[in-house]
């Protein structure tokens, strides 16, 4: 692939591949261990809702803060930072002081770290690639998570079979070291602390005016907040409660389940690799990606076997990477350098503060409502939110 004779991509990537693989050998064990020293499932619960609250608490200036400063330094700060907090946990273990606090408060400092990273990556992007190869490489890196999702609990469980929960942790804090030395590798010039006569706040009111006031970004922040209020929940709790409730079925099923999605956005990545090189319009790309989002996860409310369902789950999935990588490219295609830290945090901010919403509110709303009815509405508003994407005229960016 042409994109790969580009070093510093290939190091992005490597990078993303093996620490987000980490992230998911982490949830397993932080879970686990904290279920083991509390027996409470509502601990548990706060504890994994602390991984959310930082990037609804600093994205704004975590946004500010990847604007005036070298993004690739911060980047590698952040790195470092989580590599050191994960070290923690083993260490406080074997001489005796891993506590519940403890563990909140790593999950938390993490989960900062991560709020800081995250709009340097997607920032960064733009400066080491030309534009026209910038929906390729967005291809790759925004869903470096999925290859992730496959190799992060495999590795996960035999880690667990050969060495024990606890070094879980400490594999995790091997991911964001390897990840420091590949970003290391990228070539981008150090950017100075930028001298300002604003304020940190005068810079997130500008950043938030900029949102508001732009007729196509403002669009885009709508339609991710819409997007993942409707699916991410039904995706994250409504999967295994489908699978129990409605299947009858047992875990095993479920983790197929989420290795169907996983496989149909392997599949939609090289498909998204050839939209990237062969349109310009990549506010269509977005809208289409949208409507095939939901209209794929309607005949969830027809399956009635697993076969259909992982059948269902694997096509849908296919569509996921054409609204994922079109809104990055679109983003980065359309905002000033100067405010692009800024801007991807407050896209951040949105897809982490609406998906935890809608985790919620599909509990409370699976309660009352079968979950394969709730599949079927939520994939029609969904695909609705990109019809009106049309009639906003966003499919002509």
């Amino acid at each position: 692939m042409k994109i790969f004779s580009n070093s510093d991509v290939r190091s992005l990537f490597l990078g993303q591949v093996i620490s987000q693989s980490g992230d998911s050998i982490f949830r397993i064990g932080l879970l686990w261990m904290v279920l083991e020293l509390t027996s409470s499932k509502a601990i548990t619960g706060a504890v994994a809702m602390a991984s959310f609250l930082p990037s609804l608490l600093f994205s704004l200036p975590a946004g500010a803060i990847v604007d005036r400063f070298c993004k690739l330094r911060i980047m590698k700060t952040m790195d470092l930072l989580r590599f050191f907090l994960m070290l923690l946990i083993p260490i406080c273990y074997f001489i005796g002081q891993m506590n519940i606090f403890l563990l909140v408060v790593i999950t938390f400092l993490s989960a900062t770290a991560t709020t800081m990273f995250f709009p340097a990556r997607d920032a960064l992007i733009p400066e080491i690639v030309n534009d026209d190869e910038l929906g390729y490489a967005n291809t790759l890196i925004q869903t470096s998570w999925q290859s992730a999702v496959l190799l992060g609990p495999a590795l996960g469980a035999l880690l667990l079979y050969y060495v024990g929960q606890i070094h879980l942790f400490t594999a995790n804090a091997v991911t964001f070291f390897v990840s420091f030395v590949a970003i290391s590798c990228i070539a981008v010039p150090k950017k100075p602390f930028v001298q300002k006569n604003t304020s940190a706040l005068q810079d997130m009111k500008e950043g938030m005016d900029y949102v508001l006031k732009t007729p196509l970004i403002r669009s885009i922040v709508l339609i991710t907040v819409g997007n993942n209020l409707l699916l991410m929940g039904p995706a994250i709790v409504g999967i295994p409660i489908f699978v129990k409730e409605i299947l009858h079925l047992n875990v095993e099923h479920y983790a197929w389940a989420e290795a169907s999605l996983a496989g149909g956005i392997i599949i939609g990545v090289p498909i998204m690799a050839w939209i990237s090189r062969n349109t310009k319009h990549m506010g269509k790309v977005l809208l289409w990606g949208l409507i095939f989002d939901g209209l794929t996860h309607c005949p969830l409310y027809f399956a009635t076997t697993f076969k259909q369902t992982a059948i269902t789950l694997f096509i849908h999935s296919i569509f996921i990477p054409m609204v994922t990588v079109s809104r990055t490219t679109l983003i980065q295609q359309s905002i000033p350098r100067e405010l692009s830290g800024r801007i991807f945090s407050i896209i951040y901010m949105c897809v982490i503060g609406s998906t935890a919403l809608s985790v919620s509110l599909t509990g409370l709303l699976a309660e009352y409502v079968a979950m394969n009815t709730i599949f079927l509405y939520s994939g029609i508003l969904c695909a609705s939110a990109g019809v009106w994407g049309f009639i906003f005229g966003i499919h002509r960016h």
